[in-house]
């Protein structure tokens, strides 16, 4: 069973771990651009941030695919955050969530200033929630069910890597998740920078995976030949 498990993700990996490389990639020229061009399309951090959630959410429905039916595999929680960071990446990109403040803003705003006789600026507290809370509860997911995930199917190499991988991706999430939420209460001008480092660091993890999923492949192919081999002799 776990064999054949394998077989089907090995089978994935082998033809998406170049599709990891180039998706970083594009966030890592990204992240120079701004870095070089002091600050330049840094006002636009949101709207990427959205695509990289996009095209992840894309990798992931794909990834699930390869597994499904298989409930060692966990397919079906990568398929739900595969649809859900594609929806989260849609709601970033369409500025649905923008749109949706704006009408809140107002009737919020005239409320509580009716209330303590203070103007309150909320602008911007929605898209900055909604991405603490995404980012903090995909990496409590991704920890606790790379962490508790059966023994059996990690004796292969190239799932280690993987399962490694998203364990720090997981506590990455998780930490960026709540430090997004902190600034929308300590200092909401910092958030911007926030999500840069963040993408930075999803980027090369990102080239990472892809590498290493290659590597590990590599290495098992070269050991069952080496297997193969010594077998038949």
């Amino acid at each position: 069973m776990y064999r054949e498990l394998t077989t089907k993700i090995r089978k994935s990996l082998r033809e998406q771990w170049f599709y990891h490389v180039i998706v970083g990639m594009i966030f890592l020229i990204y992240v120079a651009i701004v870095v070089i061009g002091n600050g330049i399309f840094l006002d636009d951090v949101v709207k990427i941030l959205g695509f990289l959630f996009l095209l992840t959410g894309i990798g992931n429905l794909i990834y699930s695919f390869s597994g499904i039916g298989e409930k060692e595999f966990h397919w079906g929680e990568i398929f739900f955050w595969g649809i859900l960071e594609s929806f989260s990446g849609f709601l970033l990109l369409s500025n649905k969530l923008l749109i949706a403040e704006r009408n809140l803003i107002e009737e919020v705003s005239l409320a509580i200033e009716k209330v303590t006789a203070t103007k309150v600026e909320l602008q911007g507290y929605i898209v900055i929630f909604y991405i603490g809370t995404f980012l903090t509860f995909r990496g409590i997911s991704h920890i606790v069910t790379k962490i508790y995930e059966p023994e059996g199917i990690t004796h292969n190499k190239t799932l280690i890597v993987i399962k490694r991988v998203l364990i720090l991706d997981g506590f990455i999430d998780f930490i960026f998740g709540v430090v997004v939420t902190l600034s929308m209460y300590l200092a909401q001008g910092i958030f911007y920078y926030i999500l840069l480092i963040y993408i930075l660091m999803t980027s090369i993890l990102t080239i990472i995976f892809g590498l290493a999923s290659k590597y590990s492949l590599k290495v098992e192919k070269i050991e069952e030949e080496k297997e193969i081999k010594e077998i038949n002799n």
